[in-house]
C-alpha cells in the first residue's frame, strides 16, 4: 500500500518583464509623433500611414482630434490631452522605476496604495479623468476655450493616475530591480 502525502508548495509570484510594459509606453509616446512626422514626407506608402494612424486614432481614441499640437504643420495623431496622459504614464513609471531601486523608498502613501484591492486602485485613478468629460462638455456647449498648455497639464494629471494603477497591477513591476530591468 503506498501513501502520497500532498506537499503545499509555494509559488514563486509572477513576474512579467518591464521591457514589455516599457515597449507599450514607447509606442504610445512615438505614435503620435511618428504620424505627422510619415505624413510630411510625402512618400507614398510612408504617408499613408500616417494618415491611417491620424484617422484612426482621431475617431476611435482621442475625443478632440482637433485640438493637436502641429509638427511641420500637420496635427499629431492625437490631441494635447491624450498626448498629456502618455507624458504622465511615463513619469509614473519613471518613478516607479525608481522607487524600486536599492537608492529610493517610496513614500507611506505608495504602501497604503497597493494595499487596497485593485479595483479601488482602479476607482482611486479614474477620479482625475473626470475632468476630461467636464473640459470637452463645457468647450462644445462654448462655455470655456481650454488653451492647449492647460489640456495637456489635465492629461499629465491623468496619466500619471492611470500610470500608478498599470504599474500595480503588472505582476513584478513593484520588486526590487538590480541593475535596471528585473525578469
Amino acid at each position: 500500500m503506498t501513501t502520497m502525502v500532498a506537499v503545499n508548495r509555494s509559488k514563486a509570484p509572477q513576474v512579467w518583464p518591464r521591457w514589455l510594459f516599457d515597449t507599450f509606453l514607447w509606442v504610445l509616446l512615438l505614435g503620435p509623433i511618428i504620424s505627422p512626422l510619415f505624413r510630411a514626407t510625402g512618400l507614398p506608402l510612408v504617408s499613408d500611414a500616417g494618415v491611417l494612424a491620424r484617422d484612426l486614432l482621431s475617431i476611435y481614441v482621442c475625443p478632440t482630434p482637433e485640438r493637436s499640437y502641429l509638427l511641420f504643420g500637420l496635427p499629431m495623431a492625437v490631441c494635447a490631452r491624450c498626448w498629456g496622459a502618455t507624458l504622465g504614464l511615463w513619469g509614473a513609471r519613471l518613478l516607479v522605476g525608481r522607487w524600486t531601486t536599492d537608492a529610493a523608498r517610496p513614500p507611506a502613501v505608495v504602501g497604503w496604495f497597493l494595499g487596497l484591492p485593485w479595483p479601488i486602485r482602479l476607482l482611486l485613478c479614474a477620479l482625475p479623468f473626470l475632468l476630461w468629460p467636464l473640459e470637452i462638455v463645457g468647450h462644445y456647449q462654448g462655455l470655456w476655450f481650454a488653451p492647449m498648455w492647460l489640456l495637456l497639464l489635465n492629461g499629465i494629471q491623468a496619466g500619471f493616475a492611470a500610470g500608478l494603477f498599470f504599474c500595480s497591477i503588472w505582476p513584478g513591476m513593484w520588486t526590487p530591480a538590480h541593475h535596471g530591468y528585473a525578469a
